[in-house]
């Protein structure tokens, strides 16, 4: 009975390590920190430069918002969004992670234009924000 009883508990021991272990893999997976809210990467599709990506982000109940923009071209590419207050240079294959304050994103609009500020006839991109 007592041999009985230790392979129960040893099963059901073996069964909360094995749950506590997935669980702890897991806490990580899929939240917002630590990750970027959009991706933004500057390439060359038929000939025309444009940066590819964007989405939508819910800014309900959020202090700020982080992109992470990558250039994969030979050549330095501006990444603006006037309606976020940012304007930056990402250099030739150089990756960069932009936080934008709350503060600095107008409420007032919903479809954010992504543009090269260097280079005006590259296509832009949108970035949509709702729950302001």
């Amino acid at each position: 009975m007592t041999k009985k009883l230790r392979l129960v508990h040893c099963t059901k021991l073996s069964l909360f390590v094995i749950l506590a272990l997935a669980l702890a893999g897991c806490a990580g997976y899929g939240s917002s920190s630590g990750s970027a809210d959009a991706q933004f990467t500057a390439v060359e599709v038929e000939g025309q430069k444009i940066w590819q990506g964007g989405g939508t982000v819910d800014l309900k109940g959020r202090d700020s918002i982080t992109l992470k923009v990558t250039n994969t071209l030979a050549a330095d590419h501006g990444f603006s969004i006037d309606t976020m207050k940012v304007q930056d240079v990402i250099k030739a294959g150089e990756s960069k992670t932009i936080t934008v304050p709350r503060g600095n994103i107008d409420t007032m609009v919903t479809e954010h234009r992504v543009y090269c500020q260097i280079h005006p006839k590259h296509v832009a991109a949108t970035l949509r924000v709702i729950n302001p």
